[in-house]
C-alpha cells in the first residue's frame, strides 16, 4: 500500500490570517484550541493499495455496532437536560433537552398502544419544526421505521410515497392535512386517523383525526426499558428516498448502525469543529436545510442533538427569515447548500457581522465553483468553508475535512472507501490510480441496506458492497473532485429530479405520444427540467398549459423550464432514450 502524507491545510490554512479567526471568535468558541489543533495536527495519510483502491486516512470509529440509534442521542443527556434543544423561528416554541426526552418516551408508549408494531412504518409530513423531531425519535424507540416525506408534495407524490413504504400511520400538519386525506383514501394498510401536530397556525381542530398533544400528555407513562422491542441494530430505521442512479424514486432502507456510524464518521474533530455542549459553551445551528433530506436530517438534527446543540428550525425557508435568524441567534455552525450560499452573497443586508461567532459553514448536495465561493468569503469576511459530498444511500456522508482545500469536496472520512472506476471504452471497469476521471464508487457501514422491496434497483446500484454513486470525478492528494453526473438525474436547487418521474407525469397527457425529460444548466438553481415531447398525430401542444399540467401533480423544484415538441425522440436499438443528443439539440 502506497501512503502519501497531505500537507494541503498547512498551505491552505496559512493563507488566510490567524487574526481573521481570532476577530471572528467568541469567548466560549475556543477558537484558540481550534487554530492550535489544526496548524499542528499530523498530516492526514492518504492511503492508496495496489488495486488503487483509497482508504480513509483518519481514524477508525467505533461504537456504532451494538447501540440502538435512539439510545445513541440519549447517551449523554444528562449533561445538558436543562439547556434549549430546538427553538421554532417562526413562533418561539421550544424543548428543552428534559423536555423533548419525555415527549419522544410519551409519544413511544402511544404508539405502540395505537396498533403500532415494531417493523411499522410511519411518514412524517411535515416542515422543520421542533415536533418532527419528537416524532422521530419516538418511532425510532418504539421500534417503528420512518419515511420522510417532503410536506410540498402533492397529493400525487404523496399517495405513491405512501404505497411504497407500506405506510401504516401519517404526522402532518393542518395545511396539509386535505391532500393526504385524498391521497389515502382506499388504502387499507393505514392503520391510524392522521395525527395533526399544531404548527402554530391556530387552525382549529380537524374531524376525524388524532391530536398530536394527545399523544404526548404529562399524564403518559413514558416508554421504558422493559418495553423494549426486538429490534435489531441492523434493522432499517429511516427510510428517506432517492432516485439511486436512475429510474424512479425508491425508498432506502438505513439501519441503526448505518446512521450511528455516520454521526460519529461526520462529528470527528477533523471533519468538524463542534463542541459538545458544557456548562460555559452550546453550539447553536439553524435548521435552514428540509428535515426530510438526509442532510438536513442526520448531517444536521441527529448530529447536533447527540451534542446537546441549540437548533433553530425555521419552518419554511425566506432570506428575510435567515436573517432574522442570523441577527437574533450568534449561530456557531452552518450546513447549507449553493443556491444559499448564492443568495447570501447578493443580498446587502448580509454581512461579516452574522457570522462573527461562526466556526464552520458547510455546502453540501451540489457542487460550488470557485468564483461563487470567492464571492461569497469576501462578504462574510472569510469564515471557514469547506464542502462535503455523500449521497441519501450512504447516510448520507462520504468525504469532508476541514484540512481540504475550498474546491474539494474533502477526504474520506473514517472506516471508508473509494476508488474510481473507468467509464471509457479503453479503461472500462478498471481502478484508475489517483488525478484520472471516472465513477466514484463508496465502501463504509454507512452504505444503505438497500432499496426497499427492490432488489433489482438494488442490484443495479450495488457491485458487491460498494455503492455505485453514478458520479463521475477523481481523488487527488487534496481529497475528492465532483465533476459531473453519469446518472441521469437532474438537480435542481440540491434536491433529485429523476427524468423519468416526469416522464410518467407527462404521458399521463392525452395529448402526448412520447417524451423525454433532461436536465439543462441554470444561473441560479443549478439545472432545470426540459421536456421534449413528440403530440399525438394531429394534436397541437401548448407549451405553457404542458407545463401548468405537470406543475399540478409535482412539487415546485420539478417544474418544467421548457418543453421542445419533436418529431421523434432519439433512441437506441434496444428502446433507450439518447440523452446526450437531447442535449444536442
Amino acid at each position: 500500500m502506497t501512503i502519501l502524507r497531505l500537507s494541503v491545510f498547512a498551505r491552505t490554512f496559512l493563507n488566510r490570517s490567524i487574526g481573521e479567526y481570532a476577530l471572528n471568535a467568541s469567548p466560549k468558541i475556543h477558537f484558540g484550541k481550534l487554530i492550535e489543533r489544526r496548524c499542528y495536527a499530523t498530516a492526514i495519510k492518504l492511503k492508496v493499495d495496489s488495486q488503487n483502491v483509497v482508504s480513509s486516512g483518519l481514524p477508525d470509529v467505533s461504537g456504532f455496532e451494538n447501540i440502538y440509534l435512539h439510545d445513541f442521542i440519549w447517551e449523554k443527556i444528562e449533561r445538558w437536560s436543562n439547556r434549549t434543544a430546538l427553538i421554532c423561528l417562526d413562533t418561539g416554541r421550544s424543548y428543552t433537552y428534559s423536555q423533548l426526552r419525555k415527549a419522544c418516551g410519551r409519544l413511544a408508549t402511544s404508539l405502540r398502544k395505537s396498533k403500532l408494531l415494531p417493523g411499522d412504518t410511519i411518514a412524517i409530513i411535515l416542515p422543520n419544526i421542533p415536533e418532527f423531531a419528537i416524532i422521530l425519535l419516538a418511532a425510532n424507540e418504539a421500534g417503528l421505521r420512518t419515511t420522510l416525506i417532503n410536506p410540498a408534495y402533492t397529493m400525487y407524490e404523496i399517495k405513491k410515497q405512501v404505497e411504497n413504504a407500506d405506510v401504516q400511520a401519517i404526522f402532518t400538519f393542518p395545511a396539509k392535512y386535505a391532500d393526504i386525506k385524498s391521497s389515502i383514501d382506499n388504502n387499507s394498510k393505514i392503520k391510524l386517523p392522521i395525527v395533526i401536530v399544531n404548527d402554530g397556525s391556530g387552525t382549529a381542530s380537524i374531524a376525524g383525526t388524532i391530536k398530536f398533544d394527545d399523544l404526548v400528555r404529562d399524564d403518559i407513562e413514558e416508554f421504558s426499558v422493559s418495553q423494549k422491542t426486538d429490534v435489531n441494530y441492523e434493522d432499517t430505521v429511516i427510510m428517506p428516498y432517492s432516485s439511486g442512479t436512475t429510474g424512479l424514486p425508491k425508498s432506502i432502507e438505513t439501519s441503526h448502525r448505518n446512521i450511528v456510524v455516520n454521526i460519529l464518521q461526520a462529528l470527528l474533530p477533523e471533519i468538524c469543529p463542534a463542541e459538545e455542549t458544557t456548562e460555559y459553551h452550546q453550539d447553536i445551528v439553524p435548521v435552514i436545510l428540509p428535515m426530510f433530506h438526509i442532510y438536513g436530517l442526520v448531517i444536521i438534527l441527529y448530529c447536533y442533538l447527540r451534542i446537546g446543540a441549540k437548533l433553530v428550525c425555521m419552518p419554511q425557508f425566506s432570506m428575510n427569515k435567515l436573517v432574522k435568524l442570523l441577527e437574533d441567534y450568534r449561530c456557531t455552525v452552518m450546513y447549507t447548500v449553493p443556491p444559499i450560499i448564492q443568495m447570501m452573497t447578493y443580498d446587502k443586508r448580509i454581512t461579516s457581522r452574522h457570522f462573527a461567532s461562526m466556526k464552520l459553514i458547510v455546502s453540501g448536495a451540489a457542487p460550488i465553483g470557485e468564483e461563487s465561493l470567492a464571492k461569497f468569503q469576501g462578504r462574510v469576511n472569510r469564515v471557514n468553508f469547506v464542502q462535503g459530498y455523500g449521497a441519501s444511500e450512504l447516510s448520507p456522508l462520504a468525504t469532508m475535512s476541514l484540512d481540504a482545500p475550498w474546491t474539494s469536496s474533502g477526504y474520506l472520512v473514517s472506516n471508508t472507501q473509494l476508488k474510481i472506476v473507468g467509464t471509457r471504452q479503453d479503461n472500462f471497469g478498471k481502478n484508475l490510480p489517483l488525478h484520472e476521471l471516472g465513477e466514484i464508487y463508496i465502501r463504509g457501514p454507512q452504505v444503505m441496506k438497500g432499496y426497499y422491496k427492490n432488489p433489482q434497483a438494488t442490484a443495479d446500484t450495488m457491485d458487491g458492497d460498494w455503492y455505485k454513486t453514478g458520479d463521475s470525478g477523481y481523488y487527488t492528494e487534496q481529497g475528492l473532485f465532483v465533476r459531473a453526473r453519469l446518472k441521469e438525474l437532474i438537480k435542481v436547487k440540491g434536491f433529485q429530479v429523476a427524468p423519468s418521474e416526469l416522464e410518467e407525469v407527462i404521458r399521463s397527457n392525452d395529448k402526448i405520444q412520447d417524451v423525454a425529460v433532461i436536465g439543462v444548466p441554470h444561473d441560479k438553481y443549478g439545472e432545470i427540467p426540459k421536456a421534449f415531447v413528440v403530440p399525438k398525430p394531429g394534436v397541437k401542444i401548448n407549451e405553457n398549459e404542458l407545463k401548468e399540467y405537470v406543475a399540478e401533480r409535482v412539487v415546485k423544484f420539478k417544474h418544467l423550464g421548457y418543453v421542445q415538441v419533436l418529431e421523434s425522440i432519439p433512441k437506441n436499438a434496444s428502446g433507450k432514450i439518447l440523452r446526450r443528443e437531447l442535449e444536442k439539440l
